[in-house]
């Protein structure tokens, strides 16, 4: 009787690791189906955008992450739209869940190649980059990006900005399908252009872009315009050690495509904002000058604080009767 007993006893010591080995193997079978589909949907995404003009090129796309994630990774992409941007670094990985395709994260720690026309080409570093994009029932699609720790170069003058860390999100509105709404709150951004610079201690905006489908037009800026596009900023929040701004309002395009509209606005110790646009090239040294002295002068007479709007009329921005910026119209 024992004797017969000891292979059933055996049978049921050995059953658990038979079921785990059973479900390990379906669960590969699964992360193997999963990365193929991964795969596919890299491969026509890139099918896609080249169909629509971008120029893309890159190594060996490869599985990896078993039995933990699912993570794809790309070499060396290279991404150019030809005569406006050009992306590129050494190694791009993709993560999502075997089960679930429905949310893909992008993230590097290489360097990052990236020329804009216009702004030259800067070398970009982060200890932590990761986007995704994920399906959206209400909304479609939400794009977000976690950055912390970045330093760009730019290397042919070695003007460099720097970020503690940035949140965004991106994605159309839940009931104007039109319109694009972008919430991103920023700390520790600091710019320096030789003997320039420029810190921000914090950020913060929500706003909406309305009428996006233009921007696929041929002039996007006219095109956007003749459809009555508009910025809504809803909030805009900036400090500067013990300065502030807040901003909400809305924007459009004039005729010659310069922003146009009235910013409700709220300023505590403007001089340091005033000096800021000087960094950023909105006026120049004596312009600042003057418009840190006359705003400071009515903050004081409003009992420390400025509010009163920002108007964007005929190319140029004042407040409070001090210009702002000049903004170049088309040619």
């Amino acid at each position: 009787m024992t004797d017969q007993a000891n292979p059933a006893r055996r049978l049921w010591l050995y059953a658990p690791f038979m079921i785990a080995g059973v479900i390990l193997l379906a669960y590969y079978f699964l992360w193997r189906a999963g990365a193929a589909e991964m795969k596919k949907g890299v491969e026509a995404w890139i099918a896609d955008q080249r169909a629509m003009g971008l120029d893309i090129s890159y190594g060996a796309i490869r599985p990896d992450g078993f039995p933990f994630f699912l993570r794809m990774r790309i070499d060396e992409p290279d991404i150019t739209q030809p005569d406006a941007w050009r992306w590129r670094t050494e190694m791009l990985t993709l993560d999502a869940l075997p089960y679930d395709l429905n949310r893909l994260i992008f993230s590097t720690r290489n360097v990052q190649t990236i020329w804009i026309k216009g702004n030259g080409e800067w070398k970009l570093t982060a200890d932590d980059f990761r986007t995704s994009i994920a399906s959206d029932d209400a909304r479609g699609w939400v794009f977000a990006a976690t950055i912390g720790g970045a330093r760009a170069l730019r290397t042919e003058d070695g003007n460099t900005v720097s970020l503690e860390n940035l949140v965004l999100d991106l994605a159309p509105d839940a009931t104007e399908p039109a319109t694009l709404t972008l919430n991103l709150a920023a700390a520790g951004l600091f710019t320096e252009s030789g003997e320039k610079a420029l810190e921000f201690d914090s950020l913060q905006t929500m706003l909406a872009v309305t009428q996006t489908p233009a921007f696929s037009m041929p002039d996007p800026a006219i095109a956007w315009r003749h459809a009555g596009g508009e910025v809504r900023i809803i909030g805009f929040l900036a400090q500067i050690g013990d300065a502030r701004l807040s901003v909400t309002g809305a924007l459009h395009l004039d005729q010659d495509n310069r922003p146009e509209g009235r910013l409700d606005t709220e300023i505590i110790a403007p001089a340091a904002f005033a000096h800021a646009l000087e960094t950023a090239g909105a006026l120049s040294a004596d312009e600042a000058d003057s418009a840190a002295a006359a705003l400071t002068l009515t903050a004081i007479a409003g009992g420390g604080k400025i509010a009163a709007p920002i108007i964007l009329q005929d190319g140029a921005a004042h407040i409070a009767g001090a210009k702002l910026a000049d903004f170049p119209g088309k040619n």
